[in-house]
């Protein structure tokens, strides 16, 4: 039986190629997240700006539909990527799964191995005992 040696190398190879990718996923959920607080921010101090200010507040609702539009489209990016996310968790799950699968599957192959060359041993010792047995007896 061959082994799997080199089916666990690569797999190993893609489970770390996932894991690369959901940090990437993550990175960007965490920079659209800061994205919507800074907006955030930015929409309550021109609010406060425009409670002072007589000119603000005719610019105020301009800005504010600019805010809703740049809200909203951060609000879906952040929900696909968090599908994004999602998904590629699932992927990784299965990807390291089937390395396990590998791995055990070549332990066992090892062990089977290593029981069998015990078990030829054991009877070539058998076979040497019982060939010196013979010659004591007729010696």
């Amino acid at each position: 039986m061959k082994s799997f040696k080199t089916l666990i190398k690569l797999q190993k190879t893609f489970v770390d190629e996932q894991r690369q990718q959901l940090m990437r996923l993550l990175d960007h959920l965490e920079q659209i997240e800061r994205l919507i607080v800074q907006l955030e921010m930015i929409k309550a101090h021109e609010k406060a700006a425009a409670a002072k200010d007589v000119v603000a507040r005719f610019t105020y609702g301009a800005f504010l539909k600019g805010v809703i539009v740049k809200g909203r489209a951060l609000e879906k990016n952040r929900q696909m990527t968090e599908m994004a996310i999602r998904a590629a968790r699932e992927k990784l799950a299965e990807l390291f799964e089937e390395q396990k699968r590998y791995e055990i599957a070549e332990e066992q192959r090892l062990e089977k191995e290593a029981k069998e060359e015990r078990r030829l041993e054991t009877l070539e010792l058998d076979e040497i005992g019982g060939t010196r047995h013979e010659r004591k007896k007729a010696g």
